[in-house]
């Protein structure tokens, strides 16, 4: 079985016919759960068990490295390099299907916190946060639902009380989903505003609350009286930098 190939494994004879694909005693790992867009829910025919091969690092004690534990090394070549150890494992995962027996082409966890983590690790990566926000936005929008459908308390199972916070609960879960959904709308930053420092008279009037221009982000340089110079900024932020900030200077940036 191909590094990352993943296929359905519908029946026992599947399994048998996968393991013996597989070296004597390779390492069996369980993945997340993962769920694909358009997957119906409630629908018992779009799951399935999926399996993969992956190359994962050998650690030092033997057996797969755990997180943080060193990876074992092999001989040295004639440069005096090391390479390091990898092994082959089959993972295995539930999947919800967007097509019931059909893979899609895409798939993301279906927890949702492991959705966030994710999410926000794309921030570090690509310096945007719009499906982290997504991801928020969505979560705040369950917990109203969920805390307004019990708050309701149909079969009379709570105490009065409950029942009024609850509802409180509600109206601020509302306020909350309101406020997510204007932060999607900055899910991307320029580093003029990114590095803006908040003590700086400023600083506030650059920003303005207005979104930066994510197909220009890092469009024009921006020289600020004190600061560092060619500091990359989206043309709104140039704009506003140029308007406010006495001295300022804005110029093309030439590895735009």
């Amino acid at each position: 079985m191909e590094q990352e190939q993943v296929r359905i494994v519908g029946t026992t004879d599947d399994l048998a016919d996968l393991a013996g694909r597989f070296p004597t005693g390779t390492p069996v790992q369980i993945d997340a759960e993962e769920i694909e867009p358009g997957h119906e829910p409630g629908s018992s025919a779009g799951w399935a068990v999926v399996a993969r091969a992956e190359l994962l690092p050998v650690g030092e004690r033997g057996g797969l490295a755990a997180p943080g534990e060193p990876i074992a090394t092999g001989e040295a070549d004639a440069d005096g390099n090391r390479p390091l150890l990898f092994t082959p494992v089959l993972v295995l995962q539930s999947r919800k299907l967007a097509t019931p027996g059909r893979l899609g082409p895409t798939a993301r966890a279906a927890d949702p916190c492991l959705r966030r983590d994710d999410a926000y690790e794309r921030i570090e990566r690509d310096g945007d946060a719009t499906l982290y926000l997504m991801e928020v936005l969505e979560a705040v929008e369950n917990l109203r639902d969920e805390t307004d459908g019990v708050a309701a308390d149909r079969d009379r199972l709570l105490h009065p009380a409950a029942r009024r916070h609850l509802a409180s609960a509600v109206e601020a879960l509302k306020a909350a989903r309101a406020a997510v959904n204007e932060a999607t709308r900055f899910g991307n930053v320029c580093e003029l505003v990114r590095g803006a420092d908040h003590d700086d008279a400023w600083a506030g009037k650059i920003e303005d609350g207005q979104p930066c221009d994510p197909a220009n982000l890092h469009g024009l340089l921006v020289d600020l009286p004190g600061g560092p110079a060619g500091r990359p900024a989206c043309p709104v932020h140039a704009e506003l930098a140029r308007r406010h900030v006495p001295e300022a200077t804005v110029r093309p940036n030439p590895h735009a």
